[in-house]
């Protein structure tokens, strides 16, 4: 028989948001077509739910300028209503002096960003910060000294890209960005083929990551897709594309207008609390589960019992709208004092250190980990086949996990 631990408290499930499907064009070049990126990007997407319809324009070698009178760009742009199109210049060209660029690609920028919003006036222009050259630009070296190492190459395509975003009242896919705390933090994932400036295919998968969290602003540690990568790069590789994008998304996304849904929540007694956290949106729509809605910013809900409901945000502004949902449980919780719902989680503690073990090789689980009076003190991400350690102190608490397909156990555990 199982024992069971009543307790009252008001427990939550991670948020999500709802499948979305986007129509993204690329232009740009090989940076693109090296290892199919838009191809790798739709198959993340499809992992997690959601839908990427594609189109692509990436001659070798173009630019900015040589995209800007190109047939194919323009009837590519014009083909159909884009709910995004990704601008990438030339890979060496928004590394040059700020005069330089500001004569040879600004003005580039923002003709095809003009066409992309006579198309759609609701199309968002979002740029494609790219990354450095794994040891400077050697060939323009002499010519700009500030790009003869990485560092220096980096620091000025990322200048650059941020003040096309701003000129442009765009947003940015801060791949480059992500490139350098990868360099930083796991030197040996090789982020590039042999000739130091194309991408590996572990260069692609970063690009991949950070443009599924700007495009559909969710974290790409859940997915399963790792292409050919193992495990532990794959997930290196999402943990760094993750707290890069979601993390510090109002830096990359403070010029545009695409609507990014978000909420916080907090219960006293039968009284939910929501605080809208949501970007770009004019207008909200609140449903609480019980049959009763809102348009309020930021309402409180008042549930007449107990029980466990899911709430839904959508926000939206005239051109975008995005939906995120989560649960809220109102007053007891039982608690399983077994795990055997969830097999593939191992939880065990020592001097106060405790490990959380994901055994499965493909699924994804999330924890929030409560103290004995319910307050949520930890959240825990395990990707496949992974452990997490956390230090806590002597005593009983609680966690409630979750898999990407739905699956829930709330459980408690002790620490001696």
């Amino acid at each position: 028989m199982k024992k069971q631990l009543l307790i009252a408290l008001a427990m939550f499930i991670a948020a999500d948001t709802h499948a979305t499907t986007r129509k993204v064009l690329f232009l740009g070049n090989s940076y693109v077509y090296t290892n199919d990126l838009p191809l790798m990007l739709q198959q993340m997407a499809t992992s997690m739910g959601d839908t990427l319809i594609y189109d692509q324009n990436t001659p070798g070698g173009f630019t900015f300028e040589q995209h800007s009178t190109d047939p194919t760009t323009i009837s590519k742009i014009f083909s159909q209503q884009w709910d995004i199109v990704i601008l990438q210049e030339q890979s060496q060209r928004p590394a040059f002096s700020p005069a330089q660029v500001a004569d040879d690609t600004y003005p580039y920028a923002k003709k095809l960003d003009s066409m992309i919003r006579k198309n759609r006036t609701c199309t968002e222009t979002m740029f494609f910060m790219t990354w450095g050259r794994k040891n400077g630009d050697a060939s323009n070296c002499a010519f700009y000294p500030p790009i003869c190492t990485y560092e220096g190459m980096q620091t000025r395509l990322r200048e650059s890209y941020m003040q096309m975003t701003q000129d442009n009242n765009a947003i940015v896919a801060p791949v480059g960005a992500a490139w350098k705390q990868m360099r930083d933090s796991f030197p040996s994932v090789d982020l590039y083929v042999p000739d130091e400036s194309h991408p590996s295919v572990s260069g692609t998968y970063l690009a991949a990551c950070v443009f599924y969290a700007s495009i559909f602003h969710k974290n790409p540690m859940q997915t399963t897709f790792n292409s050919t990568l193992s495990a532990n790069d794959a997930n290196n590789i999402k943990r760094i594309s993750k707290r890069v994008v979601l993390d510090s998304f109002s830096k990359w996304n403070m010029y545009g207008n695409y609507t990014y849904a978000n909420f916080t929540k907090s219960v006293a007694g039968k009284t939910a609390t929501f605080t809208n956290t949501s970007l770009y949106n004019t207008n909200n729509y609140w449903t609480f589960g019980n049959g009763n809605t809102s348009t309020i910013a930021s309402p409180a809900h008042t549930y007449a019992t107990n029980g466990k409901y899911q709430v839904t945000l959508t926000a939206s502004n005239g051109c975008f709208s995005e939906t995120r949902k989560d649960s809220v449980t109102i007053g007891g919780v039982n608690i399983e004092a077994t795990a055997i719902q969830m097999p593939e989680l191992a939880i065990g503690s020592e001097h106060g250190i405790v490990r959380f073990t994901n055994k499965s090789a493909s699924a994804y689980i999330s924890l929030i980990i409560y103290d004995i009076n319910g307050r949520s003190i930890a959240d825990v991400e395990l990707p496949p086949a992974t452990t997490a350690e956390k230090t806590l102190v002597p005593g009983i608490y609680i966690y409630q996990a979750k898999t990407k397909d739905g699956v829930i156990n709330t459980n408690k555990f002790s620490v001696q």
